[in-house]
């Protein structure tokens, strides 16, 4: 059953797309033609060349709510929005908005590179249904909001892409829109502009403005979002609730993390030939010891190895082993990097007081067990290298080893640091 009170309504969605511009611009003039002749065009099928961007993609938007579209590049989210803002006209369904719109799809979209930040100010304000008082009443508050202060009156094509970022956000926001559209482009901004823009955003929708949010950050759409959209290869494959479709969007993201599979053949005698080997390649080493398949395994269940954890599993970290000369107290370590921090958590076996004398050449499974972990929702990637007490040299490194991904959990947690890459337990107290 429809409600009555929608904002947007998008329905069977469709847009296409040719691969090759002569081709499209081809395609385009014999459409022209044939919606002139016989105003219809055959938009159902696929032609040569061509591939859908976006196919059968229906939802529905209340007023005040919020929709939060992730998916991997590529899936179609920005085609959409496009067609809500009517840049694209759709090949087939139909799409409703009512209210005044307001949107942010790319860095310094609809500014003319020649006109001044204040003329620009003007003319996208009149875009977006603004009158010219309206606009003089809310300068003052642009110019505050978007911090570009006095270059407000510098020809935009000066300006950096974070101050385009940060002056469209301003006169998109400050329209006080009834729904607004917005694409990953707040990432440009600065961590301060971005909380200003996510506080704006939260004051917008208790006004009952309705927003769509365009991100792969699962901080931003837990925070600002009411329902979720998932986009895959510009199909539909969650729609609801928003702990669902980060949920699938980290299944897509597991799925397409593929686990590091290169193997590399090490003789003994032949450390100069390692190092030539891998001077521009993820491993090094004096030859003395090699590890290959270094895999991630979980705890529970069959101990078999994944790509994937769920939020707080325990795990276990193995590595192939194969020492070519005999180790006098040898150090095995993995390190683990998150997307933007590198050795952000270290598991050394000196440490765990895991010491060996000795070791005689041979083949050996390394394992480590995790119990605890604690590391946020995210991808992460695990280094290992082999040392011996006292030498300064690594026998064996390996950066970019194994790779992995902690999925979202499925109760909703509102991270206030998306940046953060632990989670830390801890006992409150209150006095």
């Amino acid at each position: 059953m429809k409600r009555s009170d929608w904002a947007i309504r998008a329905t069977g969605l469709s847009k296409k797309f040719s691969m090759d511009l002569r081709q499209s611009m081809l395609y385009g003039l014999k459409d022209s033609l044939q919606r002139l002749t016989t105003r219809q065009t055959s938009t159902g099928t696929l032609r040569q060349g061509e591939f859908w961007a976006l196919k059968d993609v229906s939802f529905e938007l209340a007023r005040g709510e919020s929709l939060g579209i992730m998916g991997v590049n590529g899936s179609g989210k920005t085609t959409l929005l496009r067609i809500l803002t009517g840049v694209f006209p759709p090949d087939a369904g139909e799409v409703s908005l009512q209210g005044r719109v307001g949107s942010l799809i790319a860095a310094g979209a609809g500014f003319a590179p020649m006109l001044t930040g204040r003329e620009n100010i003007y003319v996208n304000g009149s875009l977006m249904g603004m009158t010219k008082k309206e606009i003089d009443d809310r300068l003052k508050a642009i110019l505050e909001f978007s911090g570009v202060g006095a270059f407000v009156d510098c020809p935009a094509k000066h300006y950096s892409s974070g101050m385009l970022v940060r002056l469209g956000f301003a006169v998109a926001a400050m329209s006080e829109p009834d729904i607004l559209l917005v694409d990953e482009v707040l990432a440009v901004g600065d961590l301060n502009f971005q909380k200003k823009c996510y506080d704006y955003l939260h004051r917008l929708k208790a006004k009952g403005t309705s927003i769509i949010l365009v991100s792969h950050s699962i901080g931003a759409v837990w925070a600002i979002c009411d329902q979720g959209l998932f986009l895959h290869q510009g199909e539909v494959k969650r729609f609801g609730s928003v702990e669902d479709v980060i949920r699938a969007y980290d299944d897509q993201n597991a799925v397409l993390l593929q686990p590091a599979s290169q193997s590399h053949e090490v003789r003994a005698g032949h450390a100069d030939q390692l190092s030539r080997q891998n001077s521009a390649g993820p491993t090094a080493g004096t030859g003395d010891a090699y590890i290959k398949n270094v895999r991630v395994c979980s705890l529970a269940g069959d101990d078999t190895a994944r790509d994937a954890l769920e939020f707080h599993e325990s795990f276990a970290l193995e590595a192939d082993l194969e020492v070519l000369t005999k180790l006098d107290e040898p150090i095995f370590r993995f390190t683990i990097d998150a997307a933007h921090y590198r050795f952000i958590a270290s598991v050394d076996s000196y440490e765990q007081n895991f010491r060996l004398d000795e070791l005689k050449p041979g083949r050996y499974c390394l394992r480590v067990e995790v119990p605890d972990q604690n590391l946020m929702p995210g991808a992460y990637t695990v280094n290992v290298n082999v040392c011996k007490k006292g030498f300064g040299n690594h026998l064996f490194i390996w950066n970019g080893a194994a790779r992995f991904q902690v999925k979202t959990p499925q109760h909703r947690l509102l991270y206030s640091e998306p940046n953060a890459v632990m989670f830390l337990e801890a006992k409150f107290r209150l006095r």
